[in-house]
């Protein structure tokens, strides 16, 4: 799969170069840099934000280690979650085609006064290769979407959302 046009240009999308060093001792597991990709809050509530839907697309990178899992979208840090953090297994991940992993999150899990559903989905030619590296470590299969459509939880809340 091709990288992105920023990538290509300008570098944008690539792994940051102070953190190269550090995924190497980890031992990588999965990398890519230089995929495009998109950003989608499905009705995000936190302090100061509300999103009913919003998408954006971006030029980043993921790698996952031995010891974490890291995404940076336009060099700003998106996800770094230690594989043995027991919110490890809020994380969805999915392959819907061959070169399209989702990885998805109810936010709440992750930062306090924070509700809706984040996804990420990336264009990668090593889609199954993380997924299993994923998988193996502990997250779901699925989408936190799917996932909260099942939660007693959610029914149970005055606006239907968590």
């Amino acid at each position: 799969m091709k990288k992105t046009i920023l990538y290509r240009l300008f570098g944008i999308g690539s792994v940051p170069e102070k953190l190269r060093p550090v995924l190497d001792r980890e031992g990588v597991v999965a990398i890519d840099e230089g995929i495009g990709g998109w950003f989608v809050a499905k009705h995000v509530n936190g302090p100061g934000k509300r999103y009913c839907h919003r998408t954006e697309g971006f030029s980043g990178c993921l790698a996952v280690t031995k010891t974490r899992v890291v995404c940076y979208t336009y060099g700003k840090r998106q996800i770094n979650i230690s594989v043995k953090d027991p919110k490890i297994v809020s994380l969805y991940v999915d392959t819907p085609t061959k070169q399209k992993l989702c990885i998805s999150f109810e936010s709440s899990n992750f930062r306090d006064g924070w509700q809706g559903v984040i996804e990420f989905q990336f264009r990668t030619d090593k889609a199954f290769l993380f997924r299993e590296a994923l998988a193996a470590i502990g997250a779901q299969q699925g989408t936190a979407v799917d996932a909260g459509k099942s939660d007693p939880d959610r029914l149970s809340s005055p606006s239907g959302r968590r």
